[in-house]
């Protein structure tokens, strides 16, 4: 009787251990944050905003570079400065997308490189890849290229700001 009020009793705390270490990780990024070049120049980013763009959920995105100072990405709603937007509509879940140069279905998404000189140009192929979504946070990773002078690849985090 004794063992087996033992056993019960190992068995009790191995699957409270197995309950308690099963809540949800925190979101685990490839180390790359996202980098490239935009009309030829180096550029990093340093924050995004995503602001709703239509009523079928399609967002516009803009990736801030270490250029700007602004602390909150919700607070800078555009910039002059080198920056890259997107535009797509994001999953209530994970998911991937398909860079190109026109949304024809929500599995695609559209970059835009935008410099100083040269104005916007869009990028040809490439994609994103949705790891979470959590606390108005979007967690990705996107490879996006136009040519060898417009090109950025890296992990990102995107503010929901409304």
């Amino acid at each position: 009787m004794l063992k087996s009020r033992k056993t019960f009793y190992l068995l009790a705390l191995g699957f409270i251990s197995l309950i308690a270490g099963c809540g949800k990780d925190e979101v685990e990024l490839p180390e790359e944050v996202l980098q490239g070049k935009i009309d030829g120049e180096e550029w990093t980013y340093k924050s995004a905003n995503a602001f709703l763009e239509s009523a079928d959920f399609r967002y516009r995105v803009t990736f801030l570079s270490t250029e700007e100072t602004v602390a909150d990405p919700c607070a800078l709603r555009s910039t002059a400065k080198r920056h890259i937007t997107a535009f797509l509509r994001f999953p209530e879940y994970e998911g991937n997308y398909s860079v190109s140069p026109q949304l024809v279905n929500d599995n695609e998404v559209v970059v835009t490189f935008n410099a100083d000189i040269s104005g916007s140009l869009v990028a040809s192929s490439g994609f994103m890849s949705i790891f979470a979504i959590e606390n108005r946070v979007v967690f990705g990773y996107l490879q996006a290229v136009l040519d060898d002078d417009n090109t950025v690849e890296g992990s990102f985090q995107i503010r929901l700001c409304n």
